[in-house]
């Protein structure tokens, strides 16, 4: 579906500007029949969303129940567990919104989430069965930890670089991806037809933006599961090798961290396997990483 009319254009810029990048892709590809998307909203956004929904004539099922989201360490503030205690305060609270331009397959997807058909309920989300059953096969595994799937799908990756830049899905905790879900390697086809059309469908409205995301998506990042993410903006890539010197830094950690001035000293970083990583110092000393919670990822 392409948008043609000013209003449903005015009204996407709109969400970009209001609710994010990533809140806007999702309700475009519902709103385009692509899927059915969920987000979440606070108090204080749920009246502005619903507005939203509603211009563009979508159909919406607003969760009574309130989520918590559960802060991951190191991540700048993303989530990706819930925060399952009791008597939380309730303005930390979101509703859960389920989107979608067809009234039966909001209702089949809202069904599937609330009966815990993960399975299923994939499917409503528009995830390819590939991603859907890695997800189902490792989640007990990556809850072990914070539910971040980065290692396991670096792990199931072939090869050690030059991964597909569709899949880059790390960009995120930088508020720029167009993938939705985790993966099952970072070279799957299924994944990237997807980021490509949901690229495809924001580029006919939002040019500008949709280029942005595609930029960032191209970086190299490196993953930390506690340590923090840092998006390399300009970084030469040479195959498992990365030239820091005249990139700019991107990191979900503050700018007192500890590992954020560490990462700032490095010149070049180079993947020797999976679970090592070789940074080197400015100073020309090297420290290796041995740990499988590390990814360097790098995308062309």
């Amino acid at each position: 579906m392409k948008v043609n009319s000013k209003d449903e254009i005015r009204v996407l810029k709109s969400i970009a500007g209001s609710l994010g990048l990533l809140k806007c892709r999702e309700i475009l590809s519902a709103w385009a029949g692509e899927k059915v998307s969920r987000i979440a909203s606070n108090s204080a956004q749920l009246k502005m969303t619903r507005q939203f929904l509603d211009e563009l004539g979508l159909h919406y099922y607003i969760s009574p129940n309130l989520i918590f989201a559960k802060r991951d360490i190191g991540k700048g503030g993303w989530s990706n567990k819930f925060d399952e205690r009791k008597n939380l305060a309730p303005e930390k609270g979101d509703h859960l919104i389920y989107i979608s331009n067809s009234l039966k397959k909001l209702n089949s997807a809202v069904k599937a989430d609330l009966n815990d058909d993960e399975g299923e309920f994939g499917i409503d989300l528009g995830i390819p069965e590939c991603c859907i059953s890695f997800y189902l096969n490792n989640q007990d595994k990556a809850f072990k930890k914070q539910n971040d799937f980065v290692p396991l799908v670096a792990q199931n990756t072939n090869g050690l670089h030059s991964f597909n830049f569709w899949n880059n899905y790390i960009s995120q905790y930088f508020d720029y991806s167009f993938l939705s879900f985790f993966p099952c390697s970072f070279n799957c086809k299924e994944a990237s037809k997807k980021a490509q059309r949901s690229y495809n469908l924001m580029h006919s409205v939002l040019s500008d933006e949709a280029n942005q995301i595609l930029h960032f998506q191209k970086q190299p990042i490196l993953y930390s599961e506690y340590r923090g993410v840092f998006l390399f903006d300009g970084a030469e890539q040479l195959e498992n090798r990365i030239d820091l010197e005249k990139c700019v830094i991107h990191s979900t950690l503050k700018k007192n961290s500890k590992t954020l001035d560490f990462i700032r000293s490095v010149k070049t970083i180079t993947v020797h396997s999976k679970e090592k990583i070789q940074f080197t110092l400015s100073n020309g000393k090297d420290k290796i990483i041995k740990n499988p919670d590390w990814v360097m990822g790098t995308f062309i």
